[in-house]
């Protein structure tokens, strides 16, 4: 009992992975579509756009970077937050943007704002989804989020003030970077809370669904 016991949860923890590495696939193309559409994103990602032109590099190679030394400083705080789906974010977000990035320019998505707008309003909404899947999975928390939640705790204010204003500052340096801040990022602001809210309820319930395992005392 013991060893089928082991052997189920292994299989669970395995769906997880696979599970979150598709969720954070998704959010990486759908990153791209936000950048390429040229109408605004969320704060972290204009920030991506924008620290990828300073930095004049790829938008991928800068999600990297970044995330890899946001991950290294919550490493050296407080290693509690990192786990496997941390991991996967590090490795996985960066490459798949660069790899969206170029199935992006084989749609020839035409230059008008209103197709644009459509494509960034799709991009929105599988990027709340990923986003919500890999919440869902519970398997490790992204590097921004880490980050926000110890900087919280280190001076005493809640996690929703210290997210705002970390929102805040990522949004106005990504912009002063020549990250692009339009009508999608306001959006992003107003729609993004409830909308990944409710798509991590949904997506909860179906992963559960989809994880669950049978096991007789």
């Amino acid at each position: 009992m013991d060893v089928n016991l082991k052997n189920e949860k292994t299989v669970l923890w395995g769906k997880k992975v696979i599970i979150c590495t598709l969720s954070l696939i998704l959010l990486g193309f759908c990153f791209v579509i936000n950048i390429a559409a040229r109408q605004g994103a969320d704060p972290i990602t204009v920030f991506y756009e924008g620290f990828g032109k300073f930095l004049n590099m790829n938008v991928g190679l800068a999600v990297g970077l970044l995330n890899f030394s946001l991950v290294a400083f919550v490493f050296y705080v407080n290693r509690k937050y990192i786990n496997i789906g941390t991991v996967i974010y590090l490795f996985v977000l960066g490459n798949f943007i660069n790899f969206g990035i170029w199935m992006y320019n084989l749609l020839h998505i035409p230059n008008v704002f209103i197709c644009q707008l459509i494509m960034s309003l799709i991009g929105c909404l599988f990027c709340f989804i990923g986003l919500g899947g890999f919440m869902a999975v519970d398997i490790g928390i992204d590097p921004w989020t880490a980050a926000a939640v110890i900087l919280s705790k280190k001076i005493n204010k809640s996690f929703r003030s210290v997210k705002i204003v970390l929102d805040g500052l990522t949004l106005f340096l990504g912009w002063i970077m020549g990250g692009k801040v339009g009508v999608i990022t306001v959006f992003c602001v107003f729609a993004g809370g409830p909308i990944i809210q409710k798509s991590n309820e949904i997506l909860d319930k179906l992963i559960q669904k989809m994880l669950e395992f049978n096991h007789k005392d």
